[in-house]
């Protein structure tokens, strides 16, 4: 499982006669934490901090809880070990030994006083190394990936180069982890947390495991501990669950589950399995698959909207809870969330931002505007019409389009486009930066400007706001050339050489106006140059094709053959960049002989930028907010699946689909990653109250930007949160274009659960493998099995609504529908012969891919892909 992909080779295995772990302790706390004979020596205890503390909140006769910690207590340390003293209250004994390759953290606490005590929470801060500076090196830091929910919880902590060993925290038996947060910016976890919770149920949050307290009569104690040790990989951390008696749990498509599809979990464990039980058990329906290998495998099917928790048992009484998101299909959200924005739109011809496409505040149903910033405060009333949150909405608004088109959301797009962007937002031809795009707090002020040219007149020197406009224009053209029955303002030709004009303005703007060069990072949205390329030569504008090829591939050899830091950008540390960093690379390996780029260098680049992405992505840790989701570091990784789970996480799908050797891994958290951020959508039935995070009709295709895992906090605009999806929609609209181009149905021999259908619906019968697709394009169709390797696309038309495709001795039945005025087409990987009916349309070379045309018409289309003989 993603293990060929260290940016270089793991350590070779030590004797184990000598612990792997080099320590040192202060005052009974651990103060450094290395790995002996690393090659790549990491400190993993964060500066002037020391592992070992404990807080507590207890109370006695039912009185006030008191906090209590050992910081504050009477200390009697002896080298790794120490005993703490609360007079009249309790002792708490902390104790660290070696055994073997584990470092084992113990800690005794004793009820002293003369009542009984109720020990509310027990907490143990984890002050790991989790600061990321920029240019300092990619082993002098490590980033926390946790799963906290019973006695399965899991901690480990990697390096950003993703090389091993990992260090890794499992709770020792009778101790169980329950809850988390983040005290005075320092993470820690709780195996007893009744007393946090009431504070936390203050703020309006409902936590989904059960928190529990502690009694201790006089004189009475109770035993706790952790184990540390080393995992090589990531197939590692699953081995070492299983052995210790936790859990290796394997989900399919992901743990955000559309009620049109099944979701698939496989489980393993050296301890007895006895079962999932269903939160909602008359809603939910279980099925026992029997075993493959060492895992236990069921089918659940959720009836329920919204979260679901399933709960596994085994062992002696031992729990853990494994936490489902159930959404409406993804062609329902897709269609209910572009409505949503076109319903939203700002129309009023006397305000300067008519046609303004806007934030909603789905807690109090407010539309947010330039006259009413409701809790946005400050300088980041920019999110409400500018930058990637305001631009980010049309551009997949238009994306969907593209695909579904509907004229009144056209009309809405094209009200955008007139009123608000074409000499507003966006420079005209007539101006002095043809194409340039204004940046923060809006395009009014800047333009009203009296500062600086720089930070007024001429601020379009962000590069990140390109490519939503890119993608606005883009997707206007190939909607309208491919809809002539939808009306436009503009012709379709018009919007293709607007596409252009942003795509090259982006390269050549921003370096005029501050010396910005959009060559050094990865922006979101940006592989969409791909496309315009494309379509600019099949409309003979073969010298504007040619301009911005050149641009695309410097910014390739820059990438390829340079040293970008590929976690910078707007930050030392973020995930921006990895759904350009795939296409780059692709791009690289297919084309890069030409322009330079050897092949064994691109192949690298794609291998390393693989290892980053995945790096700072939930992959094994078995929670919808966390698998597949992107992680932005922090102590808590709050702020979960944002616009880069789904966008990276078409990058993690793309390689696992064309690159990888081992594909299997990568598939399984590339399907989860695009799902993953559906749970973020506010959608329902009338039965539901049409949504499970801020329910009412008016909030029906509502989404957020973000998901918080802590109990409580805040959103990066700065407004209280609690645990949930928040309620300002932010950037989460660049996600869902991003999920538009990973929606693929994908057919598959997986290792652990057999032959499986992502993104549709899968069944053998006979000789025969059927299946329905229910991606929320009926598009693409990728197919590895042993028996057959095809890639197969729709241009125009799609895969017909509930008939299914057929896989039967390698050969590929497909039922498509072209319900459109104009032909359409369908691509496909070699080697097939490709017949529509009984008419032979042409032959596919091994290895080759051959477009065919499929006729307009609402009739639905046999199209059979037959291996060569």
């Amino acid at each position: 499982m993603f293990n060929g992909l260290a940016v270089v080779l793991a350590l070779t295995t030590r004797s184990q006669a000598t612990s792997p772990f080099v320590v040192q302790f202060s005052d009974g706390k651990v103060t450094s934490l290395k790995r002996a004979n690393d090659r790549f020596p990491t400190e993993y205890i964060a500066p002037k901090s020391g592992l070992g503390e404990i807080h507590l909140t207890l109370r006695k006769d039912g009185q006030a809880w008191q906090p209590l910690d050992t910081k504050t207590m009477d200390a009697h340390p002896t080298g790794p070990n120490a005993v703490y003293l609360a007079p009249d209250a309790v002792t708490v004994s902390n104790r660290f030994a070696r055994e073997g390759d584990k470092l084992l953290w113990t800690f005794d606490i004793r009820n002293v006083s003369k009542k009984p005590v109720e020990i509310g929470d027990l907490a143990t801060p984890l002050p790991m190394n989790g600061r990321y500076v920029k240019g300092t090196g990619m082993v002098n830091s490590v980033l926390k990936h946790s799963f906290i929910s019973g006695d399965g919880s899991f901690i480990f902590w990697m390096r950003p180069n993703s090389v091993g060993p990992y260090l890794m925290l499992t709770p020792m038996k009778g101790s169980t982890p329950e809850y988390w947060d983040t005290d005075k910016g320092g993470y820690q976890i709780y195996l007893h947390s009744k007393a946090a919770g009431e504070i936390a149920k203050t703020h309006g949050t409902k936590w989904r495991i059960p928190q529990t307290s502690v009694h201790l009569k006089p004189g009475q104690s109770a035993s706790f501990g952790y184990v540390l040790q080393w995992a090589k990989n990531y197939d590692d951390v699953r081995d070492i669950l299983a052995k210790e008696g936790k859990l290796d749990v394997q989900v399919v498509p992901g743990m955000t589950v559309p009620s049109d599809l099944n979701a698939k979990v496989a489980l393993r464990s050296n301890q007895h399995i006895d079962g999932l039980e269903a939160e909602f058990p008359t809603e939910t329906k279980i099925t026992t698959l029997g075993k493959r290998g060492n895992y236990t495998i069921y089918n659940v099917h959720f009836a329920k909207l919204g979260e679901n928790r399933l709960t596994v048992r085994i062992g002696k009484g031992e729990k853990t809870y494994l936490e489902f998101f159930s959404t409406e299909p993804i062609e329902t959200l897709i269609k209910k969330r572009a409505a949503f924005l076109a319903e939203h739109q700002h129309r009023d011809a006397s305000k300067w931002y008519n046609g303004l496409i806007s934030e909603w505040n789905m807690e109090t149903q407010t539309r947010l505007g330039p006259d009413n910033y409701d809790r946005i405060k400050g300088w980041r009333i920019y999110e409400v019409s500018c930058d990637d949150p305001g631009i980010g909405k049309p551009s997949f608004l238009a994306a969907k389009n593209a695909e579904y088109p509907v004229q009144s959301e056209v009309t809405a797009l094209d009200d955008y486009i007139e009123h608000f962007v074409w000499g507003g937002l966006q420079q005209t031809t007539e101006e002095p930066y043809p194409f340039g795009i204004y940046g923060i707090p809006d395009w009014k002020t800047l333009r009203e400007s009296t500062k600086k040219p720089h930070d007024g007149v001429e601020h379009i020197w962000r590069c990140y706001d390109y490519p939503h406009i890119m993608l606005l224009y883009s997707s206007m053209y190939r909607m309208a050339a491919r809809h002539p029955e939808i009306k436009t303002r503009l012709k379709p030709i018009d919007y293709l050489k607007r596409a252009y004009g942003t795509a090259h303005a982006m390269y050549t703007v921003p370096a005029k106006v501050d010396g910005w060069s959009a060559y050094e990072t990865g922006y979101y949205n940006e592989l969409v140059i791909t496309n315009i390329i494309a379509d600019l030569e099949a409309k003979g504008l073969s010298k504007e094709a040619a301009t911005l090829r050149k641009q695309w591939e410097d910014k390739t050899k820059y990438f390829v053959l340079g040293r970008p830091d590929l976690f910078g950008s707007e930050y030392a540390f973020d995930s921006t960049g990895f759904e350009s960093t795939q296409a780059l690379a692709d791009y690289a390996i297919k084309h890069g002989s030409s322009i330079g780029i050897p092949k064994a260098k691109a192949k690298r680049f794609m291998d390393n930028q693989m290892a980053l992405n995945i790096f700072c992505r939930g992959s094994i840790e078995p929670a919808y907010y966390y698998l597949g989701s992107d992680y932005r570091g922090g102590a808590g990784n709050g702020y979960t699946l944002s616009y880069m789970s789904q966008m990276g996480g078409w990058a993690v799908l793309d390689y696992g689909l064309h690159y990888a050797a081992d594909p299997a891994s990568y598939l399984r958290l590339g399907f989860a990653s695009y799902l993953s951020s559906w749970a973020l959508m506010n959608t329902g039935t009338p039965e539901s109250n049409y949504g499970y995070w801020y329910p009412g009709k008016g909030n029906d295709g509502g989404a957020g930007g973000g998901f918080e895992p802590a109990p409580f906090g805040k959103t990066w605009l700065d407004q209280p949160i609690h645990r949930g999806s928040w309620y300002y929609g932010c950037e989460i609209d660049l996600g869902y274009s991003g999920a538009l181009r990973a929606a693929a149905t994908v057919v598959t021999d997986d290792p652990i659960f057999g032959r499986l259908c992502l993104g549709g619906v899968g069944q053998q019968r006979g000789s025969s493998y059927e299946l329905i697709p229910s991606d929320g394009l009926r598009k693409r169709l990728y197919v590895r099995t042993k028996d057959a390797n095809a890639d197969i696309e729709l241009d125009g038309c799609r895969f017909a609504v509930g008939k299914p495709l057929s896989l039967r001795h390698g050969a590929l039945r497909l039922p498509i529908m072209n319900d459109g005025p104009v032909d359409s087409r369908i691509t496909v990987s070699g080697p097939y012969q490709v017949s529509l009916g009984p008419r032979v349309l042409g032959k596919v070379g091994r290895n080759q891919k051959s477009s065919f045309p499929i006729p307009a018409g609402s009739a639905t289309m046999i199209v059979t892909l037959s291996p060569p003989r």
